[in-house]
């Protein structure tokens, strides 16, 4: 090949290469200015001046609302006071097998307690066994154990056991009576085996946070029984020092709810005393809810009140829940038939606690009452029973006669009085 067809062929890759070079310039800014390739290394193509519609194909999601919490209600029974007389262990004896079973009691408000979230009773004597002190009534109360497993089976779950009879075996009895419970699977509050790291008992029910208190106003003056610090430790006497210390340990806690059960006031007063008024005052002012009253033996009334715009209840007594106290077996004491009557009712109160999802506040939603009425009669081997009857449920009830239920209508009538006279309505 020539000199100058070499120099040509030169001359023309030159040409062709710098071509290419101002073609790959071209391209290089049309990339850069139209954005072509991927959009987070090209901020331009995320300008003000991207075409609308750009992205309508794209899904973005929505913030997410944060999750509201369900409200919880949180159902509560309780009832007053349980006892058992001589006649009551009488007719639960079984000579064949030397055994006792109470069940037929609580035949008729089983599924009432137990259709609660929990169950509260006062369980007024001890449990003592029977190699110190028969099993015996009043006055010096010691029931067989087989009164728990009865009192377990009807579905309460919390049984108070401080009260003017807790000490009536001894310190012997206080220890024991809270073993049996506890093994039971019940929870015992106001006595204690020794000292405990606290007097309260919490409770978590449905995600509500509850904190039992309980106290007693008397002991039937056998405080000398045991020595002053295991009276201290083990049994606890109403002592307003010592009730502010567990409402404020309750706070400390982070209690939703504070329900004191006070064993208080004058035996068969079917009107609360003014002490019982004060002491209830100071309890709800210091943060108490609720509080459920137990000893009178009657129904006393009960109330709602308000204090710095929150619900409170109170219910100065309950009556009685199960014993053989009755017009029959008063008299002979001295009671006449007008005071002795009203031993034979009490009431079931059924308290719905609500607990907002949203705020989580907690409050008392409502507060209603089954009244009860205490039956005593004959078993047809000959036995004798006594059966805890729901008056609503049975007034009509064809396995009760005349006789019976016209008593059971009085009861009716005057525990509903008692209950509606301060606007606390019948449960359906």
């Amino acid at each position: 090949m020539s000199k100058k067809s070499r120099h040509v062929r030169k001359k023309r890759i030159r040409l062709f290469s710098l071509g290419l070079v101002v073609i790959v310039g071209i391209l290089a800014a049309s990339y850069a200015v139209n954005g072509f390739g991927n959009n987070e290394q090209n901020p331009v193509n995320n300008s003000a001046e991207e075409p609308s519609g750009v992205n309508e194909d794209v899904n973005v999601p929505e913030p997410s609302e944060p999750e509201v919490e369900p409200t919880i209600t949180v159902n509560i029974k309780a009832a007053g006071d349980i006892m058992f007389h001589p006649s009551q262990l009488d007719g639960a004896y079984n000579s064949s097998t030397n055994t006792y079973d109470f069940h037929n009691s609580f035949k008729a408000v089983k599924d009432i307690l137990q259709s609660a979230d929990l169950s509260i009773a006062n369980f007024e004597g001890t449990t003592a066994g029977n190699e110190v002190y028969a099993y015996q009534g009043y006055p010096l109360f010691n029931a067989p154990d087989e009164v728990l497993d009865a009192i377990k089976d009807s579905g309460i779950d919390v049984l108070s056991t401080v009260n003017n009879h807790c000490l009536d075996t001894r310190k012997a009895g206080v220890i024991r009576t809270v073993q049996e419970i506890s093994k039971r699977g019940m929870d015992p509050i106001g006595t204690y085996v020794q000292k405990p790291e606290t007097r309260v008992l919490i409770k978590d029910v449905k995600g509500v946070k509850i904190a039992f208190l309980a106290y007693t106003e008397m002991v039937n003056g056998l405080e000398s029984t045991m020595s002053p610090e295991d009276l201290d430790a083990m049994v606890n006497i109403i002592d307003e020092k010592k009730i502010s210390e567990d409402i404020a340990y309750a706070k400390g806690k982070n209690a939703d709810i504070i329900i004191a059960c006070m064993h208080w006031g004058d035996e068969y007063a079917r009107v609360q005393a003014p002490r019982q008024e004060a002491l209830a005052d100071k309890l709800f002012t210091q943060g108490v809810d609720i509080i459920l009253g137990s000893h009178p033996h009657v129904v006393q009334p009960a109330q709602l009140q308000e204090y710095d715009g929150k619900t409170k209840f109170v219910a100065y007594s309950m009556g009685n829940f199960l014993s053989n106290q009755r017009i029959e077996t008063l008299e002979p004491y001295g009671m006449t038939e007008s005071e002795s009557k009203y031993t034979e009712d009490g009431v079931i109160l059924d308290i719905n606690i609500e607990k907002d999802g949203e705020t989580g506040e907690v409050s008392i939603k409502n507060v209603r009452y089954i009244p009860l009425w205490v039956y005593k009669g004959k078993t047809e081997d000959g036995g004798t029973e006594h059966v805890v009857y729901p008056i609503m449920e049975y007034i009509e009830s064809s396995e009760l006669n005349e006789k019976t239920k016209t008593r059971m209508q009085r009861s009716l009538s005057d525990t509903s009085k008692q209950m509606q006279s301060l606007g606390i309505s019948a449960a359906e």
